[in-house]
């Protein structure tokens, strides 16, 4: 009997085992336990760190001094009207404090400032030469500032202050004056001209001319401008009489050399063709109130 039923647990068994492979499982695999799959381990996916970017810094930049763009008009050639000043010292030197040839630099600024407080702008002589000759732009408001002789306070005093305002000038020098004492170096005269001044001849050794010979005129208005032309690399091509003093011969000479214009004395205010060769200025002096310096000039108060 216990073998019988020996036989039969075995036979059972062998059963069993079949059926199991038959469904492709390992024989032994109802002795383990179920395996649940882990869940997959989470790679955590780091949020990108936010790089903060700096906004740059702005750095103000002085927005620069609004200068008003000169206003010019268009003139025909012919008849311009521009005051022309002539100066002579700008200097405290008590030597020449009392003469009417002197104006106390701090006068001189009050005129100046004047002018430029009143819309003024200065030009040269060869320009308003050229004006008379072929007509062009013009400030509303010219006027041409000269200085005469070559001396040295012009350059000392004057310049500072007109550089001060914008303003240019014509120095006349006498040309055998010019490294002399108390008279402008050559150096000076070019540093000049490099600040926009212009520089016309004022003759070779300042006499009155009507009163030499004859001889001696070409001397007097050609070689002044030929020597210093060649002294300092430019043209000339104004001349001052000396004292304003003139004649025919004088002034058919003064053309004839190859200057464009000429300068005398006057109170005129207005050039043309028939005056280009004794351009008229006004001689400031001394003792002139501002009153009086205003009276000289043409214009006053806002432009229009």
């Amino acid at each position: 009997m216990k073998l019988r039923a020996l036989l039969m647990t075995g036979m059972i068994l062998i059963l069993l085992l079949g059926l199991s492979a038959c469904k492709g499982q390992s024989p032994l695999s109802f002795l383990r336990p179920s395996e649940t799959p882990l869940p997959p381990t989470a790679t955590a996916t780091f949020a990108p760190t936010a790089t903060v970017t700096a906004t740059p810094t702005i750095t103000p930049t002085s927005a620069p001094t609004a200068t008003a763009t000169p206003s010019k008009i268009t003139i025909p050639a012919g008849s311009v009207t521009a005051p022309i000043l002539l100066y002579h010292h700008v200097s405290t030197n008590s030597e020449t404090q009392d003469s009417r040839y002197n104006i106390p630099p701090e006068k001189f600024e009050e005129q100046i400032k004047w002018l430029f407080d009143n819309g003024y702008q200065t030009i040269n002589i060869s320009e308003l030469a050229n004006l008379i000759y072929y007509g062009g732009e013009i400030p509303q408001r010219p006027v041409v500032i000269t200085f005469d002789d070559g001396n040295i306070d012009n350059y000392n005093n004057a310049l500072p202050i007109l550089k001060k305002y914008g303003f240019v000038a014509t120095f006349f020098v006498v040309e055998t004056y010019v490294n002399g004492a108390e008279m402008i170096s050559t150096d000076q005269v070019k540093e000049l001209i490099q600040n926009g001044w212009e520089i016309g001849s004022h003759s070779k050794t300042h006499p009155h001319l009507p009163n030499i010979s004859e001889e001696l005129l070409p001397d007097e208005i050609r070689m002044s401008k030929l020597n210093l032309e060649e002294k300092l690399g430019v043209p000339v091509n104004s001349f001052a009489y000396p004292f304003g003093e003139i004649n025919d011969n004088i002034i058919r000479l003064t053309s004839s050399y190859g200057y464009k214009s000429a300068v005398g004395l006057g109170n005129s205010v207005t050039h043309t063709m028939q005056s280009i060769f004794y351009l008229q200025r006004i001689e400031i002096e001394n003792d002139y109130s501002m009153e009086v310096f205003i009276s000289k000039l043409p214009w006053s108060g806002p432009l229009q």
